[in-house]
């Protein structure tokens, strides 16, 4: 790079994120042995509880982090972001990097001459690297452009979901999984004809042959608005179960047609089958991608049946350059974005586990072959969405705060321990690629905390207290209400002027934001008797937030953690139960101190600068956050530097 890096203190950078990963719940689940390679970082570097983003949110909170500028001036604000000059229930969906007004780390480093590599890194598509390397990138499960499909699960007679209880974080919070649609693919189990019993190529069988045909759909289970087509053609596979020895039914094979020929697999209870390359149709166009299937369940007497299909992720279309998809294909194998953290619940936890490790493995497969098949980069990021699907979860009743039954806890803890151990073993393979020479971040973008209260519904209180109002049908009646929440934690005033259907007067702007404030500090939850908001504030206000512009809420509001889901409308210097929200900084490697916790504050916006600090890099455009100078081996090495030079 042509800056001052042949003279800083460390000439490369591993970054590995954790979305929703609170540093105390790291801490915990290091302290719990959980976590050996982190450990060994934490130990042999510096750490501290972060202060992210508010709201407590993925693309606020990844986007800071990446560019090193707050919300209020990189424009990323929420999952879904005002959309301004439309009517107020309109808004624009936030993972893009088009919207944002910063300058990202990686396209800095390439404007300073390096390399960067981004491994499935969060919020960093559509692409913007030039000469890097990108693998995926765009949002948490089922948010993404590029799947062929989501899973399937084929199911039939006794089969029931292994549902967690509790509430759930609605799709705003938690857009990793779809909730409005059905979760299960029913199908029927047929006798093959008796005619046709034990003839070739039918398996041999103790008991009568029975056939279920699993039709694989493609866009199933996917974002409408980022799916990447319109409509995909049903593909089917036929199965024929049989008993292989006289304990009754235990096997299945899947074949490509109803006769019995083409065999793909032949599975027994508990087993996967190897990935295969398929085609699918889109939009009348071809599209190859990956398959795999598990039988989960099969009873002796085929009364209950599960089959399991994950993910289908294309061989190409996913890459910058598109190349890389290639050599991914031809010298790694099949990728894959959402290890089915959107079947937990229907799905039992073990299948979702070898997913989920399968998942982490794959994506140090993806950055160890880049990185050693690209000696000149600079900066390797790698992120796993894995503990904010566990937040979502298995976290929300992992605490006796929640509530829950012991059994529901210990599911849950163990949910924790399986999480945290497979994103542990994923950052021990990274830490290999580390020279003495390279600098390791361990971050997150917000936390997770449990659950003990129902949380709070904004659009209900916003209702009681008289600011929304609805028609006979249901639908808001915007000539009689005067505010309603956008966003995660804004609420804006339907004021008239500025909103297309506005029936506030702007002479009242200021009285109804004070009316809207002294409602929310005044309410009270009907179950609990408490006051569940812990701040609301004015726009101007919001500022000490971080929060400012036209996408800013008239009014800010937060919530008691107890009231919350998982992350979201918290403070991110909430600590709760087991968990909190505070993000993950753990920090080693060349020109970091070691065995340190740091005493001094360090925010999610210093993150940027002080990789760049290290690596001798110019500061990225828009950049507000600071160095962490008491990370630092040598608070001013560039000083030292010079001092050595002067003195040759």
């Amino acid at each position: 790079m042509k800056t001052l890096t042949h003279l800083a203190p460390a000439k490369r950078a591993i970054i590995i994120g954790m979305d929703g990963a609170s540093m105390e719940l790291v801490k915990n689940s290091i302290d719990w042995g959980h976590a050996p390679n982190m450990a060994h970082l934490l130990n042999t570097g510096v750490y501290r509880p972060m202060i992210g983003v508010f709201p407590t949110l993925t693309p606020p909170g990844w986007t800071a982090l990446s560019t090193g500028s707050w919300p209020g001036t990189h424009k990323v604000m929420d999952f879904n972001i005002r959309a301004l000059g439309e009517q107020l229930d309109k808004s624009v969906w936030g993972i893009n990097t088009g919207l944002c007004q910063s300058e990202y780390l990686w396209n800095l480093v390439e404007r300073a001459g390096g390399k960067p590599i981004l491994v499935k890194w969060e919020m960093s598509w559509p692409p913007t690297v030039k000469t890097g390397i990108q693998v995926e990138g765009t949002g948490p499960g089922v948010s993404n452009h590029h799947q062929i499909a989501g899973y399937h699960l084929f199911v039939a007679g006794k089969w029931a979901p292994r549902p967690i209880g509790g509430q759930r974080d609605p799709e705003t919070l938690d857009p990793s999984a779809l909730q409005k649609i059905q979760h299960i693919d029913p199908v029927e189990i047929q006798p093959v004809p008796q005619a046709r019993q034990g003839e070739f190529p039918y398996p041999p069988s103790e008991k009568p042959v029975l056939a279920v045909e699993l039709t694989i759909q493609p866009l199933a289970r996917g974002r409408e608005d980022m799916n990447r087509g319109e409509t995909g053609t049903p593909k089917p596979f036929y199965g024929f179960i049989y008993a292989s020895g006289e304990n009754g039914y235990d096997k299945i094979r899947i074949c490509r047609t109803r006769s019995g020929d083409d065999v793909i697999a032949e599975l027994g209870v508990g087993e996967w089958s190897d990935w295969w390359l398929d085609a699918f149709e889109i939009d009348g166009e071809e599209v190859e991608g990956y398959v795999r299937m598990k039988l989960v369940t099969l009873t002796p007497n085929a009364d209950a049946f599960e089959l399991f299909v994950p993910q289908i992720w294309p061989r190409e279309g996913y890459t910058v350059p598109a190349a890389v998809a290639t050599t991914i294909d031809e010298e790694i194998g099949s990728f894959l974005q959402n290890p089915a953290r959107d079947a937990l619940g229907q799905l039992d936890d073990d299948t979702y586990f070898e997913l989920l490790e399968y998942h982490h493995q794959r994506l140090a497969d993806v950055a160890t072959h880049l990185a050693k098949n690209n000696d000149e980069w600079d900066v390797l990021m790698v992120e796993t969405h894995a503990p904010d699907y566990a937040s979502h979860f298995f976290l929300s009743q992992a605490d006796e705060i929640s509530g829950a039954a012991p059994e529901t806890i210990h599911r849950c803890r163990e949910g924790l321990r399986r999480t945290y151990q497979s994103v542990d073993r994923m950052i021990g393979r990274l830490m290999q690629l580390a020279d003495e020479d390279t600098v390791i971040l361990v971050c997150s973008d917000h936390g997770g905390t449990p659950n003990q209260f129902r949380a709070v519904d904004i659009e209900k209180v916003l209702e009681e207290t008289g600011f929304i109002v609805r028609a006979e049908d249901g639908e808001i009646d915007w000539s009689k209400t005067r505010a309603v929440n956008v966003g995660l934690v804004h609420i804006f005033i339907n004021l008239a002027g500025r909103e297309p259907n506005g029936i506030v007067a702007p002479a009242d702007y200021e009285a109804t934001q004070r009316e809207i404030i002294a409602a929310l500090h005044a309410y009270q939850d009907a179950e609990t008797g408490r006051h569940p908001f812990t701040l609301a504030v004015t726009r101007a206000d919001a500022e000490m937030l971080n929060l400012h512009g036209e996408l800013v809420g008239d009014v800010v509001y937060a919530l008691r953690p107890e009231f919350d889901g998982a992350h979201g409308k918290q403070l991110p210097s909430v600590s709760f139960g087991i968990g909190g929200q505070h993000s993950t900084f753990i920090l080693s490697g060349a020109g970091v101190r070691e065995g340190v916790a740091l005493q001094r504050q360090v925010r999610v916006v210093d993150v940027a600068p002080t990789l760049c600090y290290l690596l001798g890099l110019p500061m990225p455009a828009n950049v507000e956050g600071g160095v962490v100078y008491e990370a630092l081996e040598d608070a001013n090495w560039h000083l030292t530097r010079l001092a050595e030079l002067s003195n040759r």
